[in-house]
């Protein structure tokens, strides 16, 4: 049994390798994201990093309570595995998630982690088009302010907690999955994916429609929260058509922008930049 967790920014890919690895008889239903969770680890974080004496008199110290967060964690990700059919792998998203993998990984050190990774100018481009969508229908939660140094920040933190791990044990738990190679060629991206996790996801048919699970279409269409994240693509197949959509979308300039907050990404993961 393996727990499964797919993380990295919004606007990454994260949703497509989650309903990806959810199509295997040996994982859950795609499902919505792993809020609780998130909630739970984060609880963990903020108390670890403030403990006191008040948290001493109920945990003892530290130790006492990354063992009882733990219980509390693995218990939850057992409910989970249960309501969602019983399956032998669970595979979780949230991608606010991924800012407290470390502490995850405190705490279920047996976790397997997937990082979603995409060229930063089309996961800012998609980041100001749900802002535009949000607008539209008098929306403000995020990205509504076509501000591209603030997106660029918003992005990279995502990313900073886990990448700053030097720990071996966790780089071991640790695979980087490039959203372009996810799209333009799914089978061989699977098949690393099943060296990596030493599960069986090559047999997934890539060709076809996938089965949205939780992910309904009734549900979805009950949710105005909802709609400005979906996309043309959303419950559909993986497709590369998405690829560089940045040109359409962001100015000169401000992909110049981009590629000057981000310079350290692409660099790390070989993302070529205009103005280099």
């Amino acid at each position: 049994m393996a727990w499964i967790f797919v993380g990295g920014s919004q606007r990454s890919g994260t949703s497509v390798m989650q309903q990806l690895l959810c199509q295997s008889a040996l994982t859950n239903p795609y499902v919505f994201e792993a809020s609780y969770l998130r909630l739970q680890v984060s609880l963990y974080k903020d108390t670890k990093n403030n403990f006191s004496g008040n948290h001493a008199s109920y945990f003892g110290d530290e130790d006492g309570l990354r063992n009882f967060s733990s219980l509390v964690v693995r218990a939850f990700l057992e409910q989970s595995r249960k309501q969602l059919g019983n399956s032998k792998h669970l595979v979780l998203k949230e991608p606010h998630l991924t800012r407290v993998w470390p502490e995850l990984w405190e705490l279920v050190p047996d976790s397997i982690f997937l990082l979603m990774v995409r060229d930063p100018r089309d996961v800012i481009a998609s980041m100001v088009e749900v802002g535009q969508k949000q607008a539209q229908i008098g929306q403000h939660y995020l990205f509504t302010q076509r501000n591209i140094s603030e997106l660029c920040q918003h992005f990279l933190a995502f990313y900073a907690p886990a990448l700053n791990i030097t720990d071996p044990e966790f780089r071991e738990r640790l695979a980087i999955v490039l959203y372009e190679n996810l799209a333009r060629n799914p089978r061989q991206t699977l098949k690393e994916i099943s060296g990596f996790t030493g599960i069986d996801f090559e047999s997934i048919d890539v060709s076809g429609t996938p089965d949205t699970g939780h992910v309904t279409e009734e549900v979805l269409s009950r949710s105005v929260h909802y709609a400005p994240w979906a996309t043309e693509l959303s419950g559909r197949k993986v497709s590369e058509s998405k690829i560089g959509n940045y040109q359409n979308v962001l100015t000169a300039s401000e992909i110049a922008e981009v590629e000057e907050h981000c310079a350290p990404f692409f660099e790390w993961f070989q993302y070529e930049r205009r103005a280099a």
